[in-house]
């Protein structure tokens, strides 16, 4: 990660970095490279305890100040708590990686779960970007980064709601970088293919990948983004995973890249 290590994010936004979902996967790789670069961090995550073991670690390597801050974002007090972060520290970037990802056909997963999926996938990710995006329009300048999904470009069996969800901050990244160009704030979407977080190796999605799904690295997503960001919208951060959207996306008709998804999630799921 050495070569890597001198992006220019905290020179270009100053200030610290919110980073949600940082203990394991893309987020703990985002948190990973901000220290690297010189952020100091706020590690927002449900459970803190591993979130303390990332910050020790990167106070320990990069001499950042880290906190982890266990925080449910699904949490109905989410506005206040946002509002207290942006008052008591100077955010300079932000990240809005946390996200849950129930794996069912979708009228077999409670309702209760559904809603659960929205407070952290779109409301959380709404309430953060407005706070904290309001304050670094008042600082003159700033970055947000809102981790999308591949899969928010087509639709997904199987991942409808986390489908759905992602294509809320799909366009959210994409409306906002419009809006806000010229501003000093910069917007960026990163949409990964299946990546190797805890989830999918749970799930065992990462064995028996049929060959127009690549497996994607979390450091790679992170490091895209993090190089993307106010250059473009939206990035498909790794060539595996641009040629496979553009191939599911683009050259296939939307009904034929549903069905073969489908028999791949259902391949995998037996």
């Amino acid at each position: 990660m050495a070569e890597d290590a001198a992006l220019g994010l905290r020179e270009r936004y100053g200030g610290a970095a919110l980073v949600t979902g940082a203990a394991r996967g893309i987020g703990k790789a985002f948190a990973s490279y901000l220290a690297a670069d010189g952020f100091d961090l706020l590690l927002v995550v449900r459970e803190a305890d591993e979130a303390c073991a990332v910050a020790d670690a990167l106070r320990a390597e990069h001499g950042v100040e880290a906190h982890a801050l266990g925080y449910d974002l699904s949490s109905p007090d989410l506005v206040a708590e946002a509002e207290r972060w942006a008052a008591e520290h100077d955010i300079g970037l932000l990240v809005n990686n946390a996200g849950i990802s129930p794996l069912d056909p979708f009228l077999d997963i409670s309702l209760d779960t559904h809603l659960e999926t929205l407070d952290v996938n779109c409301r959380a990710t709404l309430v953060l970007t407005h706070t904290l995006g309001r304050a670094m329009a008042a600082r003159g300048r700033g970055g947000i980064i809102i981790v999308s999904s591949a899969s928010a470009l087509s639709g997904s069996p199987y991942f409808c709601q986390y489908a759905a969800t992602k294509g809320y901050g799909l366009n959210l990244a994409c409306g906002l970088w419009s809006e806000l160009r010229g501003s000093g704030i910069d917007v960026l979407a990163v949409c990964p293919g299946m990546t190797d977080t805890r989830p999918v190796q749970e799930r065992k999605l990462n064995e028996d990948l049929p060959f127009y799904v690549p497996l994607t690295e979390p450091g790679s997503v992170a490091l895209g983004a993090l190089r993307s960001l106010g250059k473009q919208p939206v990035v498909v951060p790794t060539l595996a995973d641009r040629m496979s959207a553009g191939f599911m996306s683009k050259l296939l008709p939307r009904g034929w890249t549903l069905s073969l998804m489908k028999r791949s999630i259902e391949k995998m799921r037996s």
